[in-house]
């Protein structure tokens, strides 16, 4: 009797594993994506990497060259959640602070803000057919339309790429 109960367990082990395995949650295939900020570029623009200093430096206002080409950055409206999360990661500046920061620099003339755009669309139609225009997406956005710049040499889905975002006290 306890052999053929050792026996049935077994196989309810194993079903259960089988199954657990085929639909991908000990992968994590059912898991949310991770919550990344994409850099864009168009695919004949010969851009392939920039670096975080570079890429602050564009979205700065500041001109900035890359495989010879000055970027052009596109951004979203300063409401814009994407955007307020990309401001903070590259420019360390929380929403409150973004229309300060710019209002301070045109005073200065240090420069201008970047381009917006309304809406991914629009970002990506700009940027496939601009040379040296840069701009960013989620991950849900990204696709075939646009080329993803790895940041100092890593994808966006590496586990180091530096834009990675989150909740947290660390901002938006």
């Amino acid at each position: 009797m306890r052999t053929r109960f050792t026996s049935h367990c077994l196989l309810a082990c194993a079903v259960l594993g089988v199954f657990w395995n085929l639909s991908g949650l000990a992968r994590g295939a059912g898991a949310p994506a991770r919550p990344v900020i994409v850099v864009v570029a168009g695919h004949g623009a010969g851009l392939t990497d920039l670096s975080l200093g570079m890429l602050r430096r564009a979205y700065d206002g500041d001109p900035t060259r890359a495989a010879g080409i000055r970027l052009i950055p596109f951004n979203y409206p300063p409401d814009n959640l994407l955007r307020q999360r990309f401001d903070w990661r590259v420019l360390e500046l929380r929403p409150a602070e973004t229309g300060r920061y710019w209002i301070d620099r045109r005073i200065r003339g240090e420069g201008y803000p970047p381009r917006t755009v309304p809406s991914a669309e629009v970002l990506k139609a700009v940027v496939a057919r601009l040379p040296g225009a840069i701009g960013y997406l989620s991950l849900e956005q990204l696709d075939s339309s646009v080329r993803a710049l790895t940041i100092d040499g890593r994808s966006h889905t590496d586990p180091e790429y530096p834009l990675v975002y989150g909740p947290g006290p660390d901002g938006p």
